[in-house]
């Protein structure tokens, strides 16, 4: 795992300058703290920083091939980077034994095709010196981020914000529609981010850049159902097969590794199957609370008993949230989108005492319809029918322990189906963002931008089913955009590499090929994983419900962090953003103060947005 950046001046022909990739890469040295390199070939330059997992000490990257034409940064793994360098012995030649050597050699064979061969994570530069062509490339999924910055004449590049702001010619300069977005989304989708120029790679894409320009082409998309289905043990069957191939994979490393563990369906499963893979030691690491309600370590508990794992907990109180915010944004260069980020590092910090890779569970509800919404959008049809004034009555009424029924009533609402999905896990609502921003800024941006993005990928596949499009969606937008980046993040702070097996790309299109009957039941989830994990899973754990992993910020700012909010987003520094209409976002504030709503997404994304302007503030 490591930090990538470079820049390519392919049409001023000026040479690279070592010293701005060394700043970048110093950016960025978490995520590679054990070793660091650069080449420079003319208007040509490549960085990188290792954290050192395969081959160690004969992996310092940027990497060759036999006579120096060909050279390459990569962040990430190649699972079957082993086979492969079987097939291509004989005809290359081979100075290490690391995976990120593979890739040179497969270029020499296919060109741009390699990447139809990599099973794995991954975000790398590779530079043709014959040809002058700069190939960027992001992994399938989207489990690995590269961000890029194109100029006239000139393009940049890094794993992360922090490090490609080094890059920059000029200062960024904040987009007012992402900015918009975040208050929709949770995040930016991509390509955009919350910089004018900046984008992110989508996943399953490759760049070619040379002087002909920049240009991007697509070489994987997810498979639809089959036309003639099998029977559900059939499925039930290559599903467990292939993710026991996948974790089996992932525990290539010449260094400890470990699982981050819920309790939850898929969590146990890794375990499950690292334990019948006979890993030894097998360590586990869990992230809770003191509030009994929210916290999911007792299951967590449960499990590692089971497997006789070493067992690591980490207590999140309310004051480590307010206590790491804001490095957690420096980190990023943009706002957290989740409470669970701060969880998530905790964890990963206490992880990194003790093993440098993890693999975790991430993946599964976007594969086998996991989220309580893929049940119940079903029922779009008939709430939506119901005049607004019955059902607003009805949300207002219900109690806040019911606050999920309530968003999920207010999503139902929505009858145009771009809409719905903008809405199911928004921090604000597109009426809730109408009341939040001032209206001169409104007339500055798209409203309807964030349901547009949506509108967008449901159209892809519009011959597909209801439940097949949510899929589809979510696949591309809300699990690389927050999820995997998140994880990519959070564990990166901390100088630890995140694995994630139901990712694999063969497990993804199995899944995707599985008919929507199968999936869902009524409104049970994950029908047909957890048919297929019966051999692994004990009934009580193949019972649990999907809860998901909940920080109890509500209550937090409504008790211990009410004063932290209070001053962040009451300040007159908070109420004199030029996005905010402020009496309106006092309200926000006030309503969950008062218990009169639930308003913990909300604050929560203002929050972050506050803090984010802050260090912007302190940078400049």
């Amino acid at each position: 795992m490591c930090g990538i950046c470079g820049v390519f001046n392919f049409g001023t022909h000026e040479p690279a300058d070592q010293a701005q990739l060394k700043r970048a890469a110093d950016a960025m040295a978490h995520r590679g703290p054990d070793d660091e390199g650069f080449y420079l070939d003319g208007e040509l330059g490549l960085g990188n920083r290792r954290l050192s997992i395969i081959d160690l000490p004969g992996g310092h990257q940027p990497i060759s091939n036999e006579d120096g034409s060909l050279w390459i940064a990569f962040n990430g793994e190649i699972y079957n980077y082993r086979e492969l360098r079987q097939q291509l012995e004989g005809r290359h030649q081979f100075r290490t034994a690391s995976d990120t050597e593979v890739i040179l050699h497969l270029y020499e064979e296919h060109g741009t095709a390699l990447l139809e061969h990599l099973r794995g994570m991954f975000a790398f530069a590779l530079w043709d010196g014959r040809m002058r062509r700069l190939m960027l490339a992001r992994d399938r999924i989207g489990v690995k981020p590269l961000y890029y910055l194109a100029e006239p004449g000139r393009l940049a590049f890094a794993s992360e914000l922090r490090a490609l702001r080094q890059l920059a010619t000029r200062p960024l300069e904040i987009d007012p529609q992402s900015v918009y977005d975040f208050f929709g989304f949770r995040y930016v989708p991509a390509p955009n981010t919350f910089y004018r120029g900046v984008s992110k790679l989508l996943p399953g894409h490759f760049m070619i850049v040379d002087s002909n320009g920049v240009r991007q082409d697509c070489y994987w998309d997810l498979p639809g159902e089959d036309e003639t289905p099998l029977a559900a043990e059939d499925y039930a069957a290559q599903v467990l097969e292939t993710l026991r191939e996948s974790v089996r994979l992932r525990l290539v490393s010449d260094v400890p590794l470990g699982v981050f563990l819920s309790g939850g369906v898929d969590s146990t499963a890794i375990v499950a199957m690292m334990s019948d893979l006979g890993v030894s030691p097998l360590r586990t690491f869990s992230v809770g609370f003191e509030e009994k309600e929210f916290s999911e370590l007792p299951h967590a508990r449960q499990v590692a008993a089971r497997f006789a794992t070493e067992h690591t907990e980490v207590v999140l109180r309310p004051r480590d949230l307010a206590d790491e915010l804001s490095r957690l944004i420096a980190f990023r260069d943009e706002p957290v989108a989740e409470p669970t980020d701060v969880a998530l590092f905790r964890m990963s910090r206490k992880a990194a005492e003790t093993v440098k890779v993890v693999l975790a569970g991430e993946g599964s509800d976007e594969l086998f319809a996991g989220y309580p919404k893929y049940a119940a959008d079903r029922l779009a049809g008939l709430v939506s029918a119901f005049p607004p004034e019955v059902t607003g009555a009805i949300v207002r009424w219900l109690p806040y322990r019911q606050r999920r029924v309530k968003l999920a009533l207010e999503a139902l609402s929505i009858p145009d189906e771009a809409e719905r999905s903008a809405t199911w896990f928004a921090s604000f609502s597109r009426q809730e963002r109408e009341a939040l921003f001032s209206l001169d800024f409104l007339n500055q941006i798209d409203v309807a931008h964030p349901a547009r993005v949506f509108a967008q990928y449901l159209e892809q596949v519009r011959d597909r089913p209801p439940l097949k499009r949510m899929l589809y969606a979510d696949l591309k937008i809300w699990l690389p955009d927050n999820l995997l980046l998140r994880g990519d993040q959070m564990t990166m702070a901390a100088s630890i590499e995140e694995r994630v097996p139901f990712l694999d790309h063969k497990l993804v299109e199995i899944a995707a090929r599985i008919p929507v009957r199968l999936l869902t039941k009524g409104f049970r989830t994950k029908v047909l994983l957890r048919q297929a994990l019966r051999p692994y899973l004990p009934p009580e754990t193949l019972r649990r419900r999907k809860v998901g992993f909940t920080v109890p910020v509500g209550l937090w700012f409504r008790k211990t962090l009410n004063s932290f909010v209070a001053d962040l987003l009451l300040s007159p520094d908070a109420r004199s953003r030029e996005y905010f209409n402020a009496e309106n976002m006092e309200n926000f504030v006030r309503e969950h103060f008062d218990g009169v709503r639930d308003r913990q997404k909300q604050i929560w994304a203002l929050v972050n947005f506050e803090l984010w302007m802050k260090v912007i503030a302190n940078r400049e």
